[in-house]
């Protein structure tokens, strides 16, 4: 399976922005306030075409060209340069927690997702209420995992690097919310990381009441 970090906002449930219970903080793009944060619904499932699936956000960079917001999905290993769409990924949602810590930390993943090199656009409802849910990602829901906000603090299993000066590492996220992984130096980590989560059986927030 292949492997893409994704760089959002910090939740707790993200099942839509609850005042006074969860709401987006540390936001990947400065353009939006918390309320509009679009990945706010990464984790509440839905149907589509009678399936649960997820249907997941993260802000990219544009390409430089007009309205042609893109991810370089050309950049995972095995993925043609003139696809569309790259399938068996592993996709781990990464986030800066609350408060002071500078840290960014695994909130969760989808196995087997599939990524989107454009924006996709999903529409719910009906004509007199309808949602609108943009996505770059979708996942079925029985491949997706919430980590508890206790489980993400433990940092020795779920902290993600950040690329630095030479003082710091020599992978990880930079500027951009997306990180391929595809750093030699990165592959030792990378495969830790696979591991935790293929045995992880613990809580998966997803089915929490709230």
């Amino acid at each position: 399976m292949k492997v893409l970090f994704c760089n959002i906002a910090f939740m707790k449930y993200y099942r839509g922005a609850m005042p006074g219970v969860d709401m987006p903080v540390n936001l990947s793009t400065r353009s939006k306030a918390a309320a509009d944060a679009v990945e706010q619904f990464n984790f509440s499932p839905c149907d589509m075409d009678g399936e649960d699936v997820c249907l997941g956000y993260f802000s990219s960079k544009a390409s430089g060209e007009k309205n042609s917001n893109q991810t370089h999905i050309e950049k995972i290993p095995g993925v043609d340069s003139d696809a569309d769409v790259a399938e068996d990924v592993l996709v781990i949602w990464c986030a800066k927690k609350e408060g002071n810590d500078s840290r960014t930390v695994v909130v969760g993943w989808y196995k087997h997702a599939k990524v989107y090199r454009y924006l996709q656009e999903a529409i719910f409802g009906d004509e007199d209420n309808e949602f609108h849910q943009l996505y770059n990602v979708s996942a079925k829901a029985e491949d997706c995992v919430l980590l508890p906000v206790g489980e993400r603090s433990r940092y020795t299993r779920w902290n993600v690097p950040k690329k630095k000066g030479s003082n710091g590492p020599a992978f990880g996220f930079g500027t951009s919310n997306v990180w391929f992984a595809t750093e030699e130096l990165a592959q030792e980590f990378v495969d830790e990381m696979r591991k935790r989560i293929d045995d992880y059986y613990e809580d998966n927030l997803m089915y929490e009441s709230i």
